[in-house]
Order: structure tokens, then sequence, then C-alpha cells
């Protein structure tokens, strides 16, 4: 199938995935058996949009990783996608248990969770990573119910692209698509406590920003509170311009979870903004190359010859109480 374009903060996302992954299957050394579940599976690589370069995806990083996963499932809705990715990793990892599930992760999650009962014990790390905000609450649910009782709940590394919620949700709708789509975000983030947010975004007592942090906020106050796990950290990922594209979400019951995210976390932040100055660069050598405009030194040559300086940090806090809450609707 025709690779996607990604942009570079898609490549930051899954460069986080990929630094984590090891250190969770090595940290879970001792209990033998390791599980990793990726619910929006996608393509197993794709194409970096400003330099043509292959990224790989996080299905085929996970089973790169070392020490290795020792149960590998796949979700993808496409169903030749889905034949695609088996067929691949059958020839290219002999021998390893992985399946991938085709159809709607909604419908197949359950199922797939129960033929797995035999590993509720074993250490499970799950990525979330939906296009949109196609992903249900009710995934989270099952994900954070399936391991044996007394053991720490299964890890969650979850994409939220909180701009879609206005963009999905908003004024010029039919009432009846409107309905619909509010019925989506509730479905989202497994409760209505997003309306005040929205309705105070638009009554203008909350700019973009301040609803945006509001929203992921919420998310890891549920994830906290109705779900039970007890570390939570989000980090933001932007575009070339600096525009909020979503959060990474990690979620973790687990103390070593919570310190190795916390340098994962620390260390993308610090190289983010570099990766997207060289972004920035290769997009104006690409408009001066276009305009016939030639300089001594490229756009990129000069960044890459500039000090790292990241003007962004990781600052863990947890979160607050949502905007609006009241203590009876936790």
């Amino acid at each position: 199938m025709a690779e996607r374009p990604w942009g570079f903060w898609t490549e930051s996302k899954l460069d986080m995935l990929q630094a984590y992954m090891p250190a969770f299957t090595t940290a879970s050394k001792r209990a033998g058996t390791t599980v990793y579940l990726d619910l929006f599976a996608g393509q197993a690589t794709n194409v970096r949009r400003d330099t043509g370069a292959p990224i790989e995806g996080s299905f085929l990083r996970a089973l790169q990783s070392e020490p290795a996963f020792a149960v590998l499932r796949g979700f993808e809705k496409n169903p030749q996608r889905a034949r695609s990715l088996q067929a691949a990793f059958r020839n290219q990892f002999p021998g390893r248990d992985v399946i991938v599930h085709a159809g709607d992760v909604h419908n197949s999650l359950q199922g797939a969770l129960r033929e797995l009962s035999p590993h509720r014990w074993s250490p499970t790390f799950a990525f979330v990573d939906p296009d949109g905000v196609e992903a249900r609450w009710e995934l989270l649910e099952m994900l954070a119910a399936h391991k044996a009782p007394g053991r720490t709940k299964v890890e969650l590394f979850l994409l939220l692209a909180t701009p879609q919620v206005r963009r999905v949700v908003h004024d010029n709708l039919a009432p009846n698509r409107l309905q619909h789509a509010e019925q989506q975000i509730t479905d989202l983030f497994g409760s209505d406590q997003w309306r005040p947010i929205l309705q105070a975004r638009r009554a203008g007592f909350l700019n973009p920003s301040r609803a945006r942090d509001e929203l992921t906020n919420l998310m890891r106050w549920r994830l906290e509170r109705a779900l039970g796990y007890q570390f939570t950290h989000a980090l933001r990922l932007t575009n070339v311009t600096g525009t909020p594209l979503y959060d990474m979400i990690f979620a973790t019951d687990h103390a070593a979870g919570d310190k190795i995210m916390r340098s994962v976390y620390s260390k993308a932040a610090e190289k983010f903004p570099k990766m997207r100055q060289e972004a920035r660069a290769r997009r104006q050598d690409q408009r001066d190359q276009e305009a016939g405009t030639i300089a001594m030194f490229s756009h990129l040559e000069l960044v890459s010859d500039t000090a790292d300086g990241a003007d962004e940090s990781y600052q863990h806090r947890p979160p607050d109480p949502p905007y609006g809450h009241t203590p009876d609707r936790e």
C-alpha cells in the first residue's frame, strides 16, 4: 500500500515510543513474558514529508525492540493493510508470537484480550495512536481491566488530538450532526465533562491554549480517578509553525515506568525544538530553490551549525480537578 507522508512530529512521537519500549522490557525481565498491544497499527513504514526518508512504524519498532516483547498484537481497521502487515512480519520475524487483528479495534479488542488471558500476569504496554478523535474511552477501560487483580494495569501511551475537538463540534453543524459530533467527544473522554471547557472557549472565558490544556488535563484526571492509574504524563507536539497538533499521554501504575517516562519526555522536549527548526529550514530551502534564490549557505546548514539551545522543557505536575468540576461527577 502507498506510504503516507509524515511530519517530523510523528517521527518524534515514534522516537519516544522507541526509547521507552526497551526500558519497559528491561525493567520487566524478571516477569519472563512481556506483551505489546498496538491499537491502531497502521503501516510498517512510511516516509518523512520533507525529506522522503523512510520512517518505521510503531509495530515494526516494537518487533525490533531489545529485550524483545514475547507477545505482540496489532489492530488495523483496513483488512488489506492488516493482511499485509501480518504477512510482512511473519516473513521478517519468523517464530515470533505476532498477530494483527483486522477490523475496528472497538469490536476486536475484548476478544483479543480474552485470548491473552494466560498472560494477564505479564507486564503489558499498549500504544493507542488514532488518526484523530475516533478512539473511544471503552478501549482504555478494557485495557485497564485486563490485568489480573493485584497486578499493575496495562501501561498506556495515548495520542490525544485536543485541537480536533473544536473542529469536530462546531457551531455550523445541523442539529442531528451536532448531536453525533458531541456524542463522539463524549465517547472519547467517557464523560461529558468536556462540555464546560468547550462552552467556556466559545464564550471567550478560555483562550485556545488554555482550552487545549484543560482537555488534556481532563483526560489525565479521568485516567487517574476513573481508571485508577497512579501516574500520568503529557507532552505536547506541534507542527513546523508551532501550532499544537496533539498531546502524548502516558499512564502507569509502576514507579519505574513513571521514572523512565519522565526521562524520555525530558529528552524529547529538549530535542523537539531543534527538529522543528530543521524542518522550517528545509521548507525555506525548498521555497528558495523553487524561486531560484541561491545563497552561500542553506537555511538547514545554518540551523545545523547553531547550538542546540532548547527553548522548551518538560515539567511534570499532577492533573488538577477538571474545569467546571464538581466532586459528584468524577
